[in-house]
């Protein structure tokens, strides 16, 4: 956390920021410090490592995400993440690599999943797919082949 510190400067000039631990401690700043706005746990948890792309985003490259992909735009590229989450209007173009994966969208290029895959009736596959679990829902659309981890 920082304060600001006024400082006499040439006109012009703005404030300096110092961290906290450089100013002098007393019962306001430690009153201040400790009441100061935070997000409830639960959604600290939430964000934390979490990549959403939103619908009308398109991103290109390759991604690595520690924790839940969702996916309701377009994704160019591979992807290495631990959930992945593609809604009916969301679209992976590349390929994938995840622990889990619930797919109500399109997806092109091999997807690998490593525990449970969830396929909806909307989804539609073209590419190869690794699963150890898998569930597919009465319409869902799939080229490609179908091979257990």
């Amino acid at each position: 956390m920082f304060f600001k510190k006024e400082i006499e400067a040439p006109p012009n000039t703005q404030s300096e920021m110092i961290p906290t631990k450089d100013l002098p401690h007393n019962e306001e700043i430690g009153e201040a410090i400790q009441s100061a706005p935070t997000l409830p746990e639960e959604q600290n948890i939430r964000r934390a490592g979490n990549l959403v792309v939103g619908e009308g985003v398109r991103l290109r490259g390759s991604f690595s995400v520690p924790n839940k992909t969702t996916v309701t735009g377009l994704i160019e590229g591979s992807l290495a993440t631990t959930e992945l989450l593609v809604e009916k209007e969301g679209r992976v173009q590349g390929e994938v690599n995840c622990q889990l994966a619930d797919i109500a969208g399109n997806v092109e290029n091999d997807l690998q999943v490593h525990i449970a895959l969830t396929i909806r009736a909307s989804a539609v596959i073209a590419g190869n797919i690794f699963y150890q679990e898998i569930t597919i829902e009465k319409g869902a659309k799939i080229s490609g082949k179908l091979a257990r981890l």
